[in-house]
């Protein structure tokens, strides 16, 4: 069977996974609109769009962003603010990005909530944000392209982050008699 999904009046009270996400410098919409998708299937506790002007009635954003537009905490932010915030709440910084000492996503150290960080696709994360970094995460690849598309990378590293904070599933109201 399978779970009922919540009502719209319920879903923002419901309790969100401690992980944040960060978008560095990102700006292709479609990317950015299916990383709201992603926050809002995991949910994710806030988005921070940084060095970007999101306009929320751009048609290329909404289409990709398919109705989560409404659901996803999110800000605009500048994106070193938003990482010493981060950890200042206790947030351990991951970065993905292929680096010395990254690791592949299901090494990821978890003993704290989680500010993921995501770079533009050609320019990476930026040297300001990596360096605030406590822990690089990169895809591994076989291919001769020797990388993904950011949002895939997005969903792979947010499904392995999001196993680690399982979420308590609500309460069933009682069965009517």
């Amino acid at each position: 069977m399978l779970p009922t999904r919540p009502s719209r009046h319920d879903f923002p009270l419901l309790e969100r996974r401690p992980i944040r996400i960060l978008l560095d410098g990102v700006y292709y919409l479609p990317n950015i609109g299916t990383i709201f998708r992603l926050c809002d299937a995991f949910r994710i506790d806030r988005l921070y769009v940084c060095g970007f002007d999101l306009e929320l009635h751009k048609r290329r954003l909404v289409k990709a962003a398919s109705g989560t537009l409404p659901w996803v905490p999110w800000a605009h932010a500048d994106a070193a603010a938003a990482a010493r915030e981060s950890q200042a709440a206790g947030y351990s910084i991951v970065s993905v990005e292929l680096g010395e000492g990254s690791v592949p996503p299901q090494r990821m150290r978890s003993e704290k909530p989680l500010c993921i960080v995501l770079g533009a696709e050609r320019k990476g994360v930026s040297p300001e944000l990596l360096a605030l970094s406590d822990q690089l995460v990169e895809i591994p690849t076989d291919g001769i392209g020797k990388s993904i598309n950011l949002s895939t990378a997005a969903a792979i590293v947010m499904y392995e982050a999001a196993t680690r904070f399982p979420l308590v599933a609500p309460k069933a109201p009682p069965a009517a008699r």
